[in-house]
């Protein structure tokens, strides 16, 4: 029997398997990496009430939260 260990796997000490390496710089570089690379802003986004929380869907029918091809930015009304 082989017992896994983090060396075995392939990662360092002090890393997290949830993280990337660009996500351990400077916070708001990350942020903003981040939203450059999701829906928010997207004219399809849409948002329905369900009793105590809010739920942020693709109007178009795909899946919300990675940018895809049919991105477009929502102009605001003035």
């Amino acid at each position: 029997m082989v017992k896994a260990t983090m060396h075995n796997i392939g990662m360092g000490c002090g890393e997290s398997p949830g993280l990337e390496r660009w996500e351990y710089g400077n916070p708001e570089y990350v942020v903003a990496r981040r939203q450059a690379q999701s829906c928010h802003g997207c004219r399809h986004e849409e948002t329905i009430q369900m009793i105590s929380q809010s739920i942020k869907y693709c109007g178009k029918g795909r899946k919300h939260g990675k940018r895809c091809l049919s991105y477009q930015h929502k102009e605001h009304d003035k």
